[in-house]
Protein backbone atom coordinates (compact mmCIF):
# COMPACT_ATOMS: atom_id res chain seq x y z
CA UNK A 1 0.00 0.00 0.00
CA UNK A 2 2.74 2.39 0.58
CA UNK A 3 4.14 2.03 -3.13
CA UNK A 4 0.59 3.26 -4.33
CA UNK A 5 0.64 6.19 -1.53
CA UNK A 6 3.94 7.25 -2.69
CA UNK A 7 3.30 7.17 -6.03
CA UNK A 8 0.18 9.04 -5.58
CA UNK A 9 2.58 11.47 -3.70
CA UNK A 10 4.87 12.00 -6.38
CA UNK A 11 2.00 12.38 -8.82
CA UNK A 12 0.74 14.95 -7.15
CA UNK A 13 4.16 16.73 -6.36
CA UNK A 14 4.31 16.38 -10.59
CA UNK A 15 1.44 18.55 -11.04
CA UNK A 16 1.67 20.84 -8.95
CA UNK A 17 4.88 21.85 -10.23
CA UNK A 18 3.70 21.56 -13.66
CA UNK A 19 0.46 23.93 -12.60
CA UNK A 20 3.54 26.60 -11.14
CA UNK A 21 5.84 26.32 -13.78
CA UNK A 22 3.14 27.19 -16.58
CA UNK A 23 1.82 30.35 -14.36
CA UNK A 24 5.69 31.44 -14.21
CA UNK A 25 5.88 30.82 -18.17
CA UNK A 26 2.82 32.62 -18.73
CA UNK A 27 4.15 35.70 -16.31
CA UNK A 28 7.77 35.30 -17.74
CA UNK A 29 6.26 35.42 -21.59
CA UNK A 30 4.47 38.64 -20.76
CA UNK A 31 7.40 40.33 -19.51
CA UNK A 32 10.08 39.54 -21.27
CA UNK A 33 8.65 38.46 -24.75
CA UNK A 34 8.18 35.07 -25.73
CA UNK A 35 11.87 34.34 -27.22
CA UNK A 36 13.62 35.60 -24.41
CA UNK A 37 15.93 33.45 -22.63
CA UNK A 38 14.19 33.17 -19.13
CA UNK A 39 11.55 32.57 -21.21
CA UNK A 40 12.80 29.36 -23.19
CA UNK A 41 14.72 27.98 -19.87
CA UNK A 42 10.99 27.97 -18.02
CA UNK A 43 9.30 26.67 -20.81
CA UNK A 44 12.39 23.69 -21.62
CA UNK A 45 11.89 22.97 -17.72
CA UNK A 46 8.09 22.46 -17.69
CA UNK A 47 8.59 20.30 -20.89
CA UNK A 48 10.82 17.61 -19.23
CA UNK A 49 8.31 17.96 -15.81
CA UNK A 50 5.72 17.19 -18.56
CA UNK A 51 7.99 14.61 -19.89
CA UNK A 52 8.22 13.23 -16.01
CA UNK A 53 4.37 12.81 -15.90
CA UNK A 54 3.76 11.19 -19.13
CA UNK A 55 6.53 8.37 -17.85
CA UNK A 56 5.12 8.20 -14.95
CA UNK A 57 1.34 7.96 -15.93
CA UNK A 58 2.44 5.20 -18.92
CA UNK A 59 3.65 3.19 -15.96
CA UNK A 60 1.00 3.35 -13.97
CA UNK A 61 -1.37 1.98 -16.67
CA UNK A 62 1.16 -0.87 -17.57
Amino acid sequence: MQNISKETEDIKELLNMIDYLRDELVKIALNEGFSSPNTIQTSQLLDSYLVQYQRVCTKKND
